[in-house]
């Protein structure tokens, strides 16, 4: 796959075509990896399976972030059937294409905080604060609402591509109930200490509020002005927090403000109205396409340019629940809604479509990684035309595990 990505993007950097073959095809798995877990790193959700000479299940802790010649982070995804992997050497661990020695890596160590309980026994991840490079993501309340309601066909207002936002274990463990929009003070206060420790051991750069979208932006504001309020309160001037909520109004985006945030993340997920109501029911009922860049607007209003931001899922306007793009139109359409957003001062982020199970999408309907970086390139010219990098306070080289524009913009020589 390097190769041919090298044939067909001559113009573009190793880092970035290394890492984008880490976002696609993953590595095969050595010894290397679970090496590197026992001397450090930090360890990803998801064990290598696999069957020992008994044929009994093996479950190997496998990093959970590579990072890359240059300070680029990527996923640790274990697969197979791919042509890259990881070895050791005296130097340290490198990246492998066959015979071809890519680059030296590391992998992204455990923070101390992790190992912090709580004054009633609790774990960092039962106080809803993950650690995804030096990002703490806070995630109290993952279940979703669009999970729970149907349209008039009787199909779930979910958002088409997301298989995450069920209510499950996770939200049982966090205290989270459907329909409930206050947060437990308990898990409040747990949070507030897990990000007080957190902030202290320096570790860290930036804190993201994040979880289950609510079926009104009033409530969104309800059940995020206090999650604000406790982030703020226990990382104190240290950290930069943005508020990644669902959509709400520019007066509430003036309360997060005045609550504590920095900034904030709206993720519109896709530009095209016609695909924004099919791929997205649950936003487009409860909120709407309009109401939801009027939102974005209104948030550069109250946080400046350059304070907002709002993701999107690449690819999903072709297959099907989507009413179907040419390759061409896909791209126009991903253009337009990013010069739009960028000259009224919103940061637009592109994920590909990565198909999960759970959702409608097969693994032929994934975006190819060619048509990603195309994406990514064009969308990268729009901002050097502008002198817009991405801002760090938003996703950084040190948490842009699964995104390339903080790549471009390094190795192109638009960073921040």
């Amino acid at each position: 796959m390097i190769a041919e990505l090298r044939d067909r993007f001559p113009d573009l950097p190793g880092s970035i075509l290394w890492k984008t073959g880490l976002l696609f095809r993953g590595v095969r798995f050595t010894d290397a990896l679970a090496e590197a877990v026992a001397e450090g790193a930090a360890p990803n959700f998801w064990p290598y399976r696999r069957r020992d000479a008994r044929g009994q299940l093996e479950l190997i802790p496998v990093p959970y972030l590579f990072r890359l010649e240059g300070g680029a982070v990527a996923r640790v995804r274990v697969d197979d059937r791919s042509a890259l992997d990881v070895r050791r050497d005296a130097a340290g661990f490198c990246l492998w294409s066959g015979s071809e020695r890519l680059c030296a890596i590391e992998f992204v160590r455990a923070h101390a905080w992790q190992d912090h309980r709580t004054r009633d026994g609790s774990t960092p991840s039962a106080a809803g604060v993950e650690q995804l490079g030096d990002m703490l993501v806070v995630n109290v309340a993952p279940g979703c609402e669009y999970f729970t309601v149907r349209d008039e066909e009787g199909d779930v207002r979910r958002c088409r591509f997301c298989a995450y936002g069920r209510f499950d274990q996770r939200s049982v463990a966090l205290g989270q109930a459907r329909g409930r929009v206050p947060l437990e003070p308990a898990l409040l206060a747990r949070l507030e200490e897990v990000l007080r420790v957190a902030a202290e051991a320096g570790e860290a750069r930036h804190v993201y509020l994040t979880g289950g979208s609510l079926l009104d932006p009033a409530d969104e504001a309800r059940r995020y002005l206090p999650l604000v309020a406790a982030a703020r309160r226990a990382v104190g001037d240290r950290l930069r927090v943005t508020c990644g909520s669902g959509a709400v109004d520019p007066k509430d985006s003036a309360r997060y403000r005045d609550a504590g945030a920095d900034s904030c993340c709206y993720n519109l997920e896709v530009w095209d109205a016609e695909t924004f109501r099919a791929v997205c029911p649950g936003k487009a009922a409860a909120v709407g396409r309009e109401r939801w860049i009027a939102a974005l607007l209104g948030a550069v209003e109250v946080f400046g340019r350059g304070n907002v931001g709002s993701a999107f899922v690449a690819g999903v306007e072709q297959p099907t629940p989507a009413p179907g793009m040419s390759t061409e139109r896909m791209m126009a359409s991903i253009v337009e809604g990013a010069t739009f957003l960028l000259d009224h001062g919103v940061m637009p982020l592109y994920s590909p479509l990565w198909p999960v199970e759970g959702t409608p999408y097969g693994a032929a309907d994934g975006l190819a990684p060619e048509r990603y970086l195309e994406i990514e390139r064009e969308v990268y010219r729009l901002r050097a035309a502008r002198r817009f990098p991405v801002p760090p306070w938003l996703i950084c080289r040190g948490c842009s595990y699964m995104l390339l524009e903080v790549d471009f913009d390094h190795a192109l020589g638009l960073a921040a």
